[in-house]
């Protein structure tokens, strides 16, 4: 479930991320932006007292599809500023040939740096496909906390997605 203060964010980086494609006069330009938070659950997905992690440091990483699994052909990173949003420039699309995916590089939130496999990264669309904007989304990407705070129990009981033990 999304905050009304996340939602105002992203509109917010929604917002610059649109003044910024219409100073960009390159037609195979790019911005990756998304968001990086603790999830102080444990739960997998933003709750409401997930926090957004400022510094966070993530990687833009690209390979040739035929390589996929293989060698990064191409990266960039970034930091998350106090809202714990990322915005990554990518020069010269290399549209359909390209597989690109944000990865989670570091958390210095001390008790927030845990990287679960298989929700390290975020898979990129940049193919252009008539699409009216350069800017392209990731997904969330959440360090886990490494206890979860006391009322995560009754949070997922209120989603109904309570199975384990009580907090």
């Amino acid at each position: 479930m999304m905050t009304a203060a996340m939602t105002m964010r992203f509109a917010a980086v929604g917002a610059v991320a649109l003044l910024l494609v219409g100073g960009c006069t390159a037609d195979n330009c790019f911005f990756v932006e998304g968001e990086v938070y603790c999830d102080t659950c444990r739960a997998g997905f933003v709750t409401n007292v997930t926090t957004p992690i400022q510094g966070a440091k993530v990687r833009l990483e690209c390979r040739h599809f035929m390589t996929a699994a293989g060698t990064v052909e191409r990266s960039a990173e970034n930091v998350t500023d106090a809202a714990g949003n990322y915005k990554i420039e990518l020069k010269d699309n290399r549209g359909s040939e390209e597989v690109c995916a944000v990865r989670l590089l570091s958390s210095p939130v001390p008790g927030c740096t845990e990287i679960e496999k298989g929700r390290d990264s975020a898979p990129v669309t940049l193919v252009d496909a008539g699409l009216a904007t350069k800017v392209r989304r990731a997904s969330a990407l959440g360090f886990l906390k490494a206890e979860p705070l006391p009322n995560c129990g009754k949070i997922l009981s209120d989603l109904a997605l309570s199975t384990g033990p009580s907090y």
